[in-house]
């Protein structure tokens, strides 16, 4: 038979396997409906038939028997009611509709020419699992059993799975010996030209040769000739076969090929972009690992040593902190005695480093930076050194911040170690020291502070008011007092606030001094406000007097007489003390208008605060 002769038709039985030998040209499928001589009607006007709506709920109840059978084990309940509904199904089916036949595609499952089950996508081609193995259609018989039934759906399992098998689909169902199933399917290599005679082509349960002299009796000239691919009329051989067999299974490829190919070009591409997204410091680490893990020798474990700092350097430039920990990580478990953290933090200290390492923090997150902090702690004791350096340089107020904390955390318990800090003679290093000592606070650090009080920078100056608000009064009053007759206006208002903190009478005093001071009338309002709030928060009984003949004192027609007034009854309703109110009573009945109104005004205030 030559690749142009008409393909005979494959013989119906009862139970078996037939195989296609013109795959070029439609199959015709041995079903009651191809037996009568009325044609098939067009599948436009089969949709909505009844039959065919039946014929497909069934194919796709199978598909959700196959889904159920990959999610749970076999002897799950869920599987076994899926399997019996799925039998019970296609025996109504069968038994009213006669044999069914399903007809399969690249990436279609058919009812002749009407689409029962498309894919929808590549894990969802059912039909592919059978056109890839050969399978082109698959009639059921009337008297299938669960058994037959599930025998299928098993194959099916099995050319599906994760477990590579040697065997298809159509050996598969083959060997499960299925009387009321009937497969076509395309043939292999070995069953073309095989000198079979078309009786014996609906027979085969498995294709076989004919040996001997039964061969040469049963061939024809023509098969003879197909036999000599040199002979005349016949393709010539290329490199990989003779060009005049038959190409189904080339085509059966490229359909497969066809059907496969949108969803693989996208997941290479996926998987192109997730490898690239892997650092190359990432992807040497876990090389490194691999290595270690390996079973390596200690001179191996040497050699490795060797390359790691380099490892190390490139993702400390680079800012990958984490890869910097992990490579550090590395270098301990290879034990080298050539490398040590403080010969290489000497390193880390040079000013093109410092420089380095600042200007990559400075452009990165809060949790990156707390990532080098990490980093640093795991260098030792020359972490400190290496935090204030960068510390130093850095321009960014966040990372700064971050940086400080961590300092702190670190000299909690031994705030001595900022010491040296101190005394640099750069004011910014000055001032994240004293910011740091702020935030450890307490007694510890009255004495470094103090240090700082005397600073030439007044922002270095400003800083360590603010420092001493974490350390208790009775230390820090003493500072603030010997900061304050050379203090700027923002500096003299600050100690003043603090000083207010807590009531004192030696302080309060003081301030009343400033009060009655003659170039009190020259200070700015910012600087009168803060002495009368000083005043009113820490005084106490011992400057009543004063604060009496103040309010008595003065031309009644100066400018800025009441207000003054008014300030200083103020200042004692908040001392508050059984003294005090009697004061603003007797203030409340005075013949001095001036008295008598700021005093009623305090009295009426303390009133209606209560």
């Amino acid at each position: 038979m030559t690749l142009m002769d008409p393909a005979p038709a494959p013989v119906p039985r009862q139970g078996g396997i037939s195989r296609m030998d013109a795959p070029l040209q439609e199959p015709r499928y041995p079903t009651p409906a191809t037996t009568t001589a009325d044609p098939e009607p067009p599948a436009e006007d089969r949709q909505g038939d009844p039959a065919l709506k039946a014929i497909a709920a069934w194919i796709n109840q199978f598909a959700r028997t196959i889904k159920t059978c990959r999610l749970y084990h076999a002897s799950n309940p869920t599987v076994v009611r899926f399997r019996a509904e799925l039998i019970d199904a296609l025996t109504r089916l069968t038994r009213e509709l006669g044999p069914v036949t399903y007809r399969f595609t690249a990436d279609d499952i058919l009812h002749g020419e009407v689409s029962l089950y498309p894919a929808k996508s590549r894990d969802d081609n059912l039909a592919l699992a059978f056109h890839r193995d050969g399978v082109r259609a698959i009639t059921f018989a009337p008297a299938i059993t669960q058994r037959e039934l599930d025998a299928v759906v098993d194959a099916l399992m099995l050319v599906t799975g994760q477990v590579q098998i040697d065997d298809d689909l159509v050996t598969l169902l083959w060997q499960a010996d299925l009387k009321h199933v009937d497969v076509d399917y395309v043939p292999g290599e070995g069953d073309i030209g095989s000198g079979t005679s078309e009786e014996a082509v609906g027979l085969l349960p498995w294709p076989t040769l004919v040996s001997g002299e039964e061969d040469e009796a049963a061939t024809s000239p023509a098969e003879s000739q197909e036999a000599d691919p040199m002979a005349p009329g016949v393709g010539s051989r290329s490199d990989d076969w003779t060009t005049g067999d038959i190409t189904v299974e080339v085509e059966a490829g490229f359909e497969e090929l066809d059907a496969l190919a949108p969803t693989e070009i996208a997941r290479f591409h996926d998987e192109f972009a997730a490898e690239h997204e892997v650092s190359l410091m990432t992807t040497a680490l876990a090389v490194a690992h691999a290595y270690l893990d390996s079973g390596t020798t200690p001179e191996d474990r040497l050699e490795l040593a060797h390359f790691v700092p380099r490892m190390l350097r490139l993702a400390i430039a680079e800012g990958s902190w984490l890869e910097a920990r992990e490579a550090l990580t590395l270098l301990r478990e290879c034990g080298s005695e050539d490398w040590s953290a403080e010969g290489f933090t000497q390193e880390l200290f040079q000013p093109v480093s410092i420089g380095a390492t600042v200007e990559v923090l400075d452009r990165q997150r809060p949790g990156q930076v707390a990532e080098f902090v990490a980093l640093a702690k795991e260098m030792g004791e020359q972490a400190l050194d290496w935090l204030n350096l960068v510390l130093a340089g850095s321009q960014n107020r966040g990372t700064r911040r971050v940086l400080a904390e961590s300092i702190a955390v670190l000299c909690r318990d031994n705030p001595e170690r900022i010491a040296p800090w101190l005394g640099d003679p750069n004011w910014f290093v000055v001032r994240n020291a004293v910011q740091i000592l702020g935030s450890i606070g307490g007694e510890a650090v009255v004495g470094l502070l103090a240090t700082a009080t005397r600073h030439a920078d007044r922002r270095v100056r400003y800083e360590v008011v603010g420092a001493l608000t974490t350390v208790p009064p009775a230390q820090s009053r003493p500072l603030l007092l010997e900061m304050l007759p050379q203090a700027d206006s923002r500096l003299f208002c600050g100690i003043l606030h603090q000083l207010g903190f807590e009531r004192h009478g030696p302080t309060a005093v003081m301030l009343v001094g400033l009060l009655q001071a003659a170039d009190f009338e020259q200070r700015s309002d910012a600087e009168k406000r803060a002495i009368y709030s000083a005043i009113a928060a820490a005084g106490t009984d011992d400057v009543l007097l004063e604060l009496e003949a103040e309010l008595a004192k003065g031309n009644w027609l100066a400018p800025g007489a009441d207000a003054h007034r008014q300030a200083i009854a103020r200042c004692v309703a908040r001392i508050g003390t059984p003294r005090a109110l009697a004061l603003l009573e007797r203030g409340a009945e005075s013949k001095r208008a001036g008295v008598r109104t700021a005093c009623a005004d305090a009295l009426r205030i303390l009133h209606a605060r209560d």
